[in-house]
């Protein structure tokens, strides 16, 4: 079933000037058709009665036997007087009625009627589509067995200045369509700038700067859009001091830990508790870059495809990796974020899996990098809660002990910062196809 909103554009500009043109058509229309069907059809009422009694004095004059006057002398005193021509055809007979177009069909009724009333009893024929500037009316009065034929100019037969009016109508609508166009394009692109401010904002692009213009309402969304940003960033500042400051402070008793044991004689005991201090340090590692992200790094063009083979080559020696590319892979990202965060997912399925194939294609729209493994892979259901921070789905994955839970959300919010999105599904090997895909293109904010 089809609804209103299927047939109507999608876009703001669009619509808008559709809120403008459905009134003001809707408005031109009915003037028009008020003027047409008042004022031209009354002006063209009084014109036509004219004629139609002009023409019953023509018959009466041309068919008078009391006048002395030849024919003539009395057709010359009528064209001379009524400005209407008029030739005798003897014997003639008056044509058959002519097809006329539907747009004179109500200017030509207006005629008939008139000359019906004026002429009575008398037959006669009309045509006002013979020439563009002349009417022909033939009549055929009773016992004459002559036609007399009647030329009279347009301008007194109907109304004719309905086109100007036609005319002034589509210059005034234009005028309207133009100034409302020139006036909605403008509070449009506020609302555009609004839309590439929190498109830039939300890719981590805080140096970006929202001037806020048009309608009060669009400048009270952008400062309100502003206010939600400054707060945002003033707590992220605040997590990630606080979680420098906690690392920072761990890292002092870690080290002190390492250089004892480092003193200590080689035994398994110590081995194991190096390996815990490793772990440790690489947990505090995880929380750190999980609460700093990588907001302040510079946008750069990268190929996908060698990020792809330079990764693959770090988990070489675990195990059988494949690497699949296209060519045109580049796209403007933060290197160092969108390295970590593919890197997460390599190593992720390198931990869980024994053969993993990395695959790079492209789309008209996207950069997509697949990361597949034959491992146990991750229920359907629990995908949402893989990307949950520190969420360790034991049951489904076999996770390493050193693992934090933050390497898929790490991937994720990397993809949604620029954009694009980290999705899970069935691998073909068996185990979990990670997508991680990009924007080709990053859309710069427009200012004025």
């Amino acid at each position: 079933m089809y609804r209103l909103r299927d047939f109507t554009p999608r876009g703001f500009y669009a619509r808008s000037i559709l809120i403008v043109l459905v009134p003001l058509i809707l408005l031109l229309s009915m003037i028009t058709w008020f003027f047409f069907n008042t004022h031209i059809a009354e002006v063209s009422r009084k014109l036509s009665q004219t004629i139609a009694g002009d023409t019953a004095l023509i018959e009466a004059i041309m068919t008078s036997h009391d006048d002395t006057r030849t024919l003539q002398k009395r057709a010359e005193d009528i064209e001379e007087t009524l400005r209407m021509q008029v030739t005798r055809l003897p014997g003639a007979k008056l044509p058959a009625p002519p097809k006329r177009p539907f747009w004179s069909a109500a200017r030509d009724s207006i005629l008939e009627h008139e000359l019906s009333v004026s002429l009575k009893d008398t037959p006669f024929w009309f045509n006002t589509n013979v020439t563009n500037s002349q009417v022909e009316i033939q009549i055929a009065p009773r016992n004459e067995g002559a036609v007399y034929r009647i030329l009279v100019d347009r301008k007194r037969t109907f109304a004719t200045t309905g086109h100007i009016f036609i005319v002034w109508v589509i210059l005034f609508s234009l005028l309207v369509i133009a100034i409302a166009m020139a006036f909605l394009r403008n509070q449009v692109r506020s609302v555009l700038k609004l839309a590439a401010a929190a498109e830039a904002w939300g890719r981590g692009e805080n140096s970006v700067e929202l001037k806020p213009s048009g309608a009060t309402e669009i400048r009270q969304a952008a400062n309100a859009m502003t206010q939600m940003r400054d707060r945002i960033l003033a707590h992220v500042d605040q997590r990630t001091t606080m979680l420098a400051g906690v690392s920072h402070d761990l890292r002092t008793p870690i080290t002190r830990l390492k250089l004892q044991l480092a003193m200590l004689p080689p035994s398994e005991d110590r081995d194991a508790a190096k390996q815990d201090l490793d772990e440790m340090s690489a947990m505090l590692d995880g929380y750190l870059a999980f609460a700093r992200g990588e907001e302040a790094e510079d946008y750069e063009d990268i190929d996908m495809s060698m990020l792809a083979q330079d990764i693959a080559m770090t988990i070489a020696d675990r195990a059988d990796v494949s690497v699949t590319t296209s060519p045109d892979t580049s796209v403007r990202v933060r290197p160092l974020a969108v390295k970590r965060a593919v890197t997460n997912l390599v190593q992720n399925a390198a931990d869980h899996g024994n053969k993993v194939r990395i695959s790079v294609r492209t789309t008209e729209l996207d950069v997509i990098l697949s990361v597949d493994d034959n491992g146990p892979g991750i229920d359907e259901a629990k995908h949402d809660d893989a990307f949950k921070p520190f969420s360790r789905l034991d049951e489904a994955r076999n996770q390493n002990k050193s693992g934090v839970g933050l390497g898929l959300t790490l991937a994720r919010d990397v993809a949604r910062g620029h954009g694009g999105d980290v999705t899970l599904s069935r691998s073909e090997l068996g185990g979990l196809c990670a997508t991680f895909s990009l924007p080709r293109h990053k859309e710069a904010l427009k200012s004025d």
